[in-house]
C-alpha cells in the first residue's frame, strides 16, 4: 500500500509500535487485543488496519526494527577509525536494551509466541539470519583491516557473542538487582579481549 506522506507513514508506524510494545509488555500477547492497541497508539481500528493486519505483523515489525538497528551499527563499528570507541558505544546501547525491563517481558512474550507459531518463527529466524551476517562481516572488516584480532574465528566469535547478550537479558529476570555499571565494565573487557579490537 502507498502512502502521500512517506514522514507521516513511518511516525504513525513508530507510534504504533510503541504502543503494541508497551501493551504487549504488560498484558502479555494473547491477552491484547487490536483495538487496545489502536487505543493505547491513539488511533482507529481502520487506521491501525491500514498498517498492520494482526498481532503477527507487529512482532514481525519489532523484528525488522531491532535488525536495521544492529546492522546500522554493526556497519558503523566496520568502517570506524576509532573502532574501540565505536565498540563501547554500541556496548551501551545494548545493554540499554538488554537491561530494559519491560524490553525484557516484550522479548519474552514475543519468543514465546515464535515457539507457538511456526511461520512467525520462520520470519524471526530470517531477520536474525540478517543480523547475525552483518555482524560476521563486521568482525571480518575489522579484522582485514588490522584493526582487530578475534581469538575465534568470525562465525564462532558471531555465535558468541549473540549468546552473551540474549544470555543477558535471561540473567535480569533471575537477578533483577544486577550492579549494572559494573556489568557494563566487564561486559566491554571482555569483548575487547574476545575481538582484540584496537589490537595491531
Amino acid at each position: 500500500m502507498r502512502f502521500a506522506n512517506p514522514e507521516l507513514h513511518e511516525q504513525r508506524r513508530r507510534q504504533i509500535l510503541v504502543a503494541a510494545g508497551g501493551c504487549f509488555a504488560e498484558k502479555g500477547f494473547h491477552q491484547t487485543s487490536m483495538a487496545e492497541i489502536a487505543k493505547a497508539a491513539g488511533l482507529s481500528m481502520g487506521l491501525l488496519y491500514r498498517y498492520f493486519t494482526n498481532k503477527d505483523a507487529l512482532v514481525l515489525a519489532f523484528a525488522e526494527v531491532s535488525r536495521a538497528q544492529s546492522v546500522a551499527m554493526f556497519e558503523a563499528l566496520a568502517t570506524s577509525a576509532q573502532p574501540r570507541r565505536e565498540l563501547a558505544a554500541m556496548v551501551k546501547v545494548l545493554l540499554g536494551e538488554v537491561l530494559d525491563p519491560a524490553l525484557l517481558r516484550l522479548q519474552m512474550e514475543v519468543m514465546a509466541e515464535a515457539c507457538r507459531n511456526d511461520d512467525l518463527m520462520t520470519a524471526l529466524r530470517r531477520e536474525d539470519q540478517l543480523a547475525r551476517q552483518a555482524l560476521l562481516e563486521s568482525i571480518e572488516t575489522l579484522r582485514k583491516r588490522g584493526l582487530a584480532k578475534p581469538l575465534v574465528s568470525a562465525p564462532a566469535l558471531t555465535e558468541l557473542l549473540n549468546a552473551l547478550f540474549e544470555g543477558l537479558t535471561v540473567r535480569l529476570a533471575m537477578q533483577p538487582d544486577l550492579d549494572r555499571k559494573r556489568l557494563a565494565r566487564a561486559t566491554m573487557k571482555t569483548l575487547l579481549a574476545l575481538t582484540g579490537v584496537g589490537q595491531r
